[in-house]
């Protein structure tokens, strides 16, 4: 990957959340429960003259901000080791639609918004929407908002490379039908459930996802980091 353009960097904002036990996650048991366990390199020490230290996780591929491609619905489809760099590092478009438990994001919501930013989303862009909503303090995803299946349509019309929020359950399951297959078969990444996303104090910034490059799966956890301009 070449980057031909300097990026004003005048400010970087961690957009992932800590991963730790106990945290709020997918329930189990689908999804297994993070857990942090101490080796014993007790016998590894022996005749050296320091002892050492590691642990090792179980987890599943998403727990925390994770990236996800299309391959959670479609197997067939990229893997997260696959995805090229040039989807990784983009211009991200920022929009504040503050929202409640159970309150839906619309197109209307969305256009609205970049009206008053006076912002286009271009394709091959980022889309991030920031409810104000934290995962973190909400075991269960109990009171999230949802997308409405509109503004998720809208966001693969307009072809974004990555569709990223703060909300921890995107669909509303009692809409029907999900917009799921159709999102994931699109190709545009999802990346949630976000933290700091309403500290963004401007509409565009440059956004950089780096999940590790874990062979054959979906999804992984990702460091995000919003890179704001200082030139604003």
């Amino acid at each position: 990957m070449v980057l031909n353009e300097m990026w004003d960097m005048g400010e970087l904002i961690d957009l992932s959340a800590d991963i730790y036990e106990g945290m709020a996650q997918m329930p189990p048991p689908a999804f297994p429960t993070l857990e942090v366990r101490e080796l014993d390199l007790s016998e590894r020490a022996k005749g050296r003259e320091y002892m050492s230290y590691s642990q090792a996780i179980t987890m599943p591929v998403q727990v925390a901000t994770y990236l996800e491609t299309g391959a959670h619905l479609y197997p067939e489809m990229e893997k997260i080791n696959e995805v090229g760099l040039e989807r990784l590092f983009v211009s991200a478009v920022v929009l504040q639609i503050p929202r409640g438990a159970g309150e839906k994001v619309t197109v209307p919501d969305i256009e609205s918004k970049l009206k008053e930013a006076g912002e286009t989303v271009n394709p091959g862009e980022a889309l991030l929407i920031a409810t104000g909503y934290n995962f973190l303090e909400d075991p269960g995803f109990k009171k999230t908002p949802h997308f409405r299946y509109d503004a998720v349509a809208w966001a693969v019309e307009h072809r974004c490379a990555i569709l990223g929020s703060d909300m921890g359950s995107w669909q509303d399951p009692d809409e029907k039908p999900s917009f799921f297959p159709m999102f994931l078969k699109s190709g545009t990444l999802l990346l949630a459930p976000m933290v700091n996303v309403d500290k963004i104090p401007v509409a565009r910034i440059k956004l950089i996802v780096m999940p590790l490059k874990v062979h054959g799966v979906c999804a992984f956890s990702s460091r995000v980091i919003g890179i704001v301009p200082a030139n604003e």
